[in-house]
């Protein structure tokens, strides 16, 4: 090989260079071939079957939409990631997507739990929403709701009472997974007719919510009726002072008798016989 000195450095000749970077060409096929081959193993021990989720498992407890469930589930572990990844490879399956997409599909279940046993069976476990109340679009089209105000699922018909009864003035469209009103608002309207309200001897079976108004209806068919947003311990003060008034005390059966008692007229009170 040729090799000139020149002004104390060593000048290369073409051969010394193309020698070079055929090396480093190499080097760096060689490089991409490893990356190839990782991947390679990678892609064929994900896919092994040893570790393919093969079999789904809804729990007894869980006594409706069980195959639906199984099928959703399924459809969720069907297919590939990049076309050659399963996506029911116990390693990689997408756990908190399955539980959010299930949680969302059947609002019936108020948590679930999925749980592999192996790497071959998955199990689901859920807690079921219990009913509170039921809303209604029309007497026999009902739908549950829980302690916070969801409506999670379809409602048999009913004997008067079994379940208090929430109306909207506006029937809500496909209220199915839909919150009636937000969590701390039903919570506290809840509690102000099954606690409240019957410390003043007033019972009451159903309510709708309006626009504007909030209407409360008594047993004996009458109702009561505020402006929305309205504080329900302003309400209460209101209708305890009216209701403890000797003027109405001395009336007999008053509130079997009313049609209606307005409070949406701040500090005062109207009402109606039927």
């Amino acid at each position: 090989m040729m090799r000139i000195i020149s002004s104390g450095r060593a000048i290369h000749s073409p051969e010394f260079y193309k020698k070079k970077q055929k090396a480093k060409r190499i080097k760096f096929a060689l490089f991409i071939l490893g990356i190839l081959a990782f991947l390679t193993g990678i892609v064929f021990f994900l896919r092994w079957q040893k570790f393919l989720i093969t079999e789904v498992e809804i729990a007894d407890i869980i006594v409706v939409d069980r195959e639906d469930m199984a099928a959703a589930v399924n459809q969720e572990l069907s297919g590939y990631y990049f076309f050659v990844i399963p996506k029911n490879n116990a390693l990689i399956y997408r756990r908190g997507h399955i539980k959010e997409a299930l949680l969302q599909e059947f609002p019936r279940f108020k948590s679930l739990s999925l749980n592999l046993e192996g790497f071959k069976k998955l199990a689901i476990i859920a807690d079921e929403r219990k009913p509170s109340a039921l809303y209604c679009l029309e007497t026999d089209n009902c739908f549950f709701l829980d302690e916070n105000g969801l409506i999670f699922a379809h409602a048999p018909s009913f004997s008067d009472g079994v379940y208090f009864i929430y109306k909207t003035a506006e029937p809500m469209e496909n209220p199915m997974g839909q919150q009636l009103l937000p969590e701390h608002d039903f919570k506290g309207l809840a509690k102000f007719f099954n606690t409240t309200l019957p410390d003043l001897n007033v019972h009451v079976s159903s309510f709708e919510i309006g626009s504007d108004d909030y209407r409360l209806v008594l047993n004996s068919g009458g109702k009561i009726i505020w402006k929305r947003y309205v504080d329900l311990a302003l309400i209460y003060s209101n209708l305890e002072a009216f209701l403890l008034d000797e003027a109405i005390k001395s009336q007999k059966d008053f509130m079997e008798k009313i049609e209606h008692l307005d409070l949406r007229t701040e500090n005062k009170v109207f009402y109606k016989f039927k």
